[in-house]
């Protein structure tokens, strides 16, 4: 197994939200929200804050029906991150494998079951 890193997930999401427009303002919404909050709080953007920083704002949004009123617009921009995390890891090879789905494959013809044929008065010649 691998990570979403590893599965390219970063390069699907900028391919989705390049190829969906109703993606771009929200994800760019979302992305102003969270350094917004981390400026406030920590005096840094997102990606300037510690791990331990990150998590305790990630905690605050990542459970929609747990979130606080003044941070829904975090948590509605967490769960479009999550959905197209989730699309992105399970549409790579990686994440195929992982859950090891082998596609479709072509059942085998044996004929018409004996029981069928004898049902019908019909012989298997």
């Amino acid at each position: 197994m691998g990570s979403a890193s590893d599965a390219k997930v970063i390069d699907f999401i900028e391919f989705i939200v390049k190829d969906i427009p109703g993606h771009q303002v929200p994800m760019r919404g979302g992305l102003k929200w969270l350094d917004l909050q981390c400026l406030n709080r920590y005096e840094h953007a997102f990606t300037d804050c510690t791990a331990d920083q990150q998590m305790e704002i990630v905690k605050e949004i990542a459970y929609p029906l747990k979130a606080k009123p003044e941070m829904h617009q975090g948590a509605v921009f967490f769960n479009r991150m999550r959905d197209l995390t989730g699309t992105g890891f399970y549409t790579s090879k990686i994440g195929i494998k992982d859950i090891g789905y082998v596609g479709n494959s072509p059942g085998k013809w044996e004929g018409v079951p004996a029981d069928v044929l004898a049902q019908y008065n019909l012989s298997s010649v």
